[in-house]
């Protein structure tokens, strides 16, 4: 009996061992998705900006990428912003990824309108990017 409680265990550690090591396939389509489109950005890394009316930014980072974020509506000063903020309204990091809620915020608004909440919507792929139109695209 003990024997084969023995052979039992040492059976689930080989299985537990083999397991952890193989890839997940998950892991691979995730890695496979980052080298389409890039996934965060930092705050401090904006590099240019482009409104498309009061719903739609879309920014450029130092590397490149363009992200789009959604704005919830009544952004009103979005469209004549000189420049903006962006800032995670979520957790202490100024990196921010596609899906977060971020806060807009344009220094040279209105009273009463210089900030609105919104969503990282997407990372745009070059093929994305080069599709804008020219008015929007930063």
């Amino acid at each position: 009996m003990r024997s084969a409680l023995t052979a039992l265990a040492v059976s689930a550690m080989a299985l537990s061992t083999v397991s952890a090591c193989a890839p997940s396939a998950k892991i691979a389509r995730t890695d496979a998705d980052e080298t389409a489109a890039a996934r965060c950005f930092r705050t401090d890394t904006i590099r240019n900006f482009r409104a498309d009316r009061q719903s739609n930014l879309y920014i450029r980072s130092s590397r490149d990428d363009v992200f789009q974020i959604n704005t919830s509506g009544g952004c009103w000063s979005l469209d004549s912003a000189i420049s903006i903020a962006v800032r995670p309204t979520a957790g202490g990091s100024n990196n921010i990824c596609v899906g977060d809620p971020v806060a807009i915020v344009v220094p040279n608004a209105n009273p009463g309108q210089g900030s609105c909440r919104a969503f990282v919507t997407k990372s745009l792929t070059a093929e994305e990017v080069a599709a804008l139109p020219d008015r929007v695209r930063p």
